[in-house]
């Protein structure tokens, strides 16, 4: 069966339909090339967008979302998909009927190493937290032998699942070349940016959300004019209570923004204000592990980097090539090489460029789309044969 005359469905219970994997990576990707593609997924409705079907499904508590599982498997079968590729360790328990009930092959995607990111979870009490963590690393590869085929994030996740004898692929977060090349034409005549200090996704206390706040206060002192902006939720959501009373007690709200969850298709509006992006994520094993996306998002608007300095982080930012790899857990390193970057924009700009060409070289979704376009291509003709 080729491409052209294939029918992909893409489901979730947890992810936007419009996530930045599911639908501007993967989605378009298989529509591109000539897939029929189904996107079952949290959206306020059902429509077409750029060529992708989308079936929305409601926003609803994750204590509820078992009730979501029936109903995502009738409306998967409804599809009469030729290939099923899903994204959520939940969706474990249901993927498995689909499969026997279409004789279809099935794909889990792991964005995730899921049982270091049980431990980090701050709406789950600590104490239950290691306990269901060691269950859930017991018992995901259990699971996911019963699927066709499995998909990565990145290496750290395969690893994990080395020992399955099932068709596997790593696909990396390399944002799109669209995306690269909407952030080339931004920056084409930019030579010096105001002093903002950008950071994107989510805020967790894990990421370093609070070290952020103490940091820039210190950036502050040095650079009044300096501003930091923070595009993305908190989880959980009372830990933007804590950040915004840090900052109040600080007297420093006038040049901190909190923004929230903005569009992916917005973020460019902000990527290209930005003089420095910044990744302050802790040394936590999920962190250690699992690569920012936020590095390439930044690389691709030009925008030399601050990271903690993390085996995750360490291939990807080189100090004086695209930005500067600084201890995790001190604010004042992190201030330090902030306060370096804004001071001496001319060498930023140097920075952001080298970035912006590893993006658009090595760093971008072009050939993970080849990859991913080859993995499907495989296992149909497995169904087939």
């Amino acid at each position: 069966m080729s491409a052209g005359n294939a029918k992909a469905c893409i489901f979730s219970s947890v992810h936007s339909a419009l996530d930045n994997r599911v639908f501007y990576r993967e989605a378009r990707s298989l529509q591109k090339h000539g897939y029929q593609v189904m996107l079952i997924a949290v959206h306020p409705s059902s429509e077409m967008r750029d060529g992708v079907q989308i079936i929305g499904l409601p926003q609803i508590p994750r204590w509820q979302r078992p009730r979501l599982w029936l109903r995502l498997l009738h409306l998967a079968r409804q599809t009469h998909a030729d290939i099923y590729h899903f994204h959520d360790p939940e969706l474990l328990l249901v993927a498995p009927w689909l499969r026997l009930l279409t004789g279809k092959p099935v794909i889990y995607d792991i964005h995730e190493v899921y049982a270091d990111f049980i431990k980090v979870k701050d709406y789950m009490p600590a104490w239950l937290r290691y306990p269901i963590a060691w269950a859930f690393r017991w018992l995901e590869p259990l699971l996911a032998r019963l699927q066709s085929g499995l998909i990565f994030s990145d290496d750290a996740i395969a690893e994990l699942f080395a020992h399955l004898h099932l068709p596997k692929q790593t696909l990396f977060n390399y944002p799109g070349m669209f995306f690269v090349e909407e952030g080339l034409r931004a920056t084409r005549d930019v030579s010096q940016r105001p002093p903002v200090i950008l950071h994107l996704g989510g805020h967790e206390r894990n990421r370093g959300t609070r070290l952020m706040i103490a940091a820039f206060h210190q950036v502050l002192q040095a650079m009044p004019e300096a501003r930091l902006v923070l595009v993305g939720h908190f989880m959980p959501p009372d830990l933007q209570d804590e950040v915004q009373a840090d900052i109040e007690q600080r007297n420093i709200q006038h040049a901190v923004s909190i923004l929230g969850r903005v569009p992916f298709d917005a973020i460019g509006n902000y990527l290209k204000q930005a003089a420095v992006g910044w990744v302050p994520w802790q040394p936590f094993p999920k962190n250690e592990k699992n690569i920012p996306t936020k590095l390439f998002e930044y690389m691709a608007y030009a925008v030399p980097i601050v990271s903690s300095d993390l085996p995750s982080t360490r291939p990807f930012v080189h100090n004086g090539e695209n930005g500067y790899l600084v201890p995790p857990t001190d604010p004042a390193a992190h201030a330090q090489v902030i306060l370096h970057i804004l001071q001496n924009p001319q060498q930023g700009h140097s920075l952001g460029l080298r970035g912006q060409e590893l993006a658009k070289t090595i760093y971008n979704w072009d050939t993970e789309e080849k990859k991913l376009l080859a993995f499907y291509a495989q296992l149909l003709k497995n169904i087939q044969s």
